[in-house]
């Protein structure tokens, strides 16, 4: 894989005025919303979850895989958007995912009917996953000198996102509306969202097509890096949010449970603003890595170890470590070349939230087999070790990166 930037200054031409300031601020703020607006039509199902077991008699089972589909479809629909950005361009990806994300959410409660619903949120799944990885492409090329802050600034939408939904969804839609408007009032942010975005972002050549490969290179050591390092962050912090309640439960701490839960997700919060304003300079190096991995082992096994009364301070630990991996990983393909970064993109979301939806199983199945609820959190030791690990000997992508920029800046 190519880790040398794409020099645009080889052909001479006229060069185009760029957008304003202000433009690229508003650009900033629609990257946020984005985020924001592929997460609440998720984990605003959650709280509707006892109406659907009473209106349509959705068993327990069927709710499981209704909350758990979006993060299959992320990651099975993750290389067919790499295909799409690298066909119509990342701008024209993110429309076309919003676009499905409006169309799914305003459907699925639209009847009473299980199948509808299981229906259209395959389809706002597939949104999700075909507008996440045209967001490395776009940092890059709106704004290359400040990766790192971008794509922070997206992520805390993305977490954002999840602390509205799951607070809101219950006291302003679900009690005095019901079940149906609960589920499709998230599609009215993400059309008005959708409509800003073609209206305000810039529709530069660097967010184009590039007409590149868009299959994985499973020769290359540095993609397959990438995708172990971000399914290390994901099977830390979803296993985590998954296994949280029962093992509390097993341990006699179930007054525990809100509130751990509750400090492993804010604690990712506080990472993403202080990586708005420090990533650029922690982009692509390995110590950043080091940390997340040594901390979230360190977390996971703190949980496991130490006494119950202690769990939120284990679990704020391992949402504040796995964050740090997540956001920064969101960023390594945009320090790749263009034609590399819709498939190091599409690869990396696969194995993230691939390792998202099976880790927590393979937790189970070992909790099962050994009687013992310290076995399932076996997965995300396992998970901290592939971060500290492949962080270790990561290429420091960045570095060589500002090196080859300082002087095309100064060019220019």
């Amino acid at each position: 894989m190519a880790l040398k930037r794409h020099s645009r200054g080889a052909t001479p031409r006229r060069r185009s005025r760029g957008p304003t300031a202000p433009r690229l601020v508003l650009t900033l703020l629609l990257l946020w919303l984005v985020g924001v607006n592929l997460r609440t039509v998720i984990l605003g199902v959650p709280p509707t979850l006892p109406a659907l077991h009473r209106v349509l008699n959705l068993s327990y089972s069927a709710a499981g895989l209704l909350t758990s589909l979006p993060v299959f479809l992320m990651a099975a629909g993750a290389i067919p958007g790499a295909y799409l950005v690298s066909r119509v361009g990342a701008r024209r990806a993110v429309a076309v995912g919003l676009a499905l994300v409006a169309l799914g959410a305003a459907l699925r409660g639209a009847l009473p009917s299980a199948l509808s619903l299981f229906a259209f949120t395959v389809v706002l799944g597939l949104g999700i996953a075909v507008a996440q990885p045209a967001m490395p492409s776009l940092a890059q090329a709106w704004f290359p000198l400040r990766i790192g802050r971008a794509i922070a600034i997206y992520s805390n939408g993305l977490l954002v996102g999840e602390v509205i939904a799951a607070s809101i969804t219950l006291p302003l839609l679900l009690a005095p509306f019901g079940w149906q408007v609960a589920l499709t009032a998230w599609a009215a942010p993400a059309a008005i969202v959708l409509a800003l975005w073609l209206i305000i972002t810039p529709a530069s050549e660097g967010a184009a097509a590039t007409a590149g490969a868009w299959l994985p290179d499973w020769r290359s050591g540095q993609m397959l890096r990438v995708g172990l390092l971000m399914g290390g962050a994901s099977l830390v912090y979803f296993g985590m949010n998954s296994w949280i309640p029962d093992t509390l439960d097993a341990r006699q701490a179930h007054a525990l449970i809100p509130l751990t839960l509750g400090t492993l997700n804010a604690m990712q919060i506080p990472v993403s603003f202080w990586l708005t304003l420090r990533g650029d300079r922690m982009l692509g190096r390995r110590w950043p890595y080091v940390v997340a991995g040594l901390g979230s082992v360190v977390a996971v096994t703190g949980y496991v170890l130490a006494p119950a009364s202690t769990a939120p301070f284990w679990a704020g630990m391992a949402g504040a470590t796995s964050s740090l991996a997540f956001i920064l990983n969101l960023g390594l393909p945009a320090l790749l070349s263009p034609s590399e970064v819709a498939r190091t993109s599409g690869f990396m979301f696969t194995v993230g939230y691939g390792a998202a939806f099976f880790g927590p199983a393979l937790g189970g199945f070992a909790w099962d087999w050994s009687g013992q609820f310290r076995f399932a959190l076996l997965p995300m030791v396992a998970g901290g070790i592939a971060m500290l690990v492949f962080g270790a000997t990561l290429p420091e992508i960045g570095v060589r990166r500002q090196a080859q920029t300082a002087p095309s800046a100064a060019e220019s």
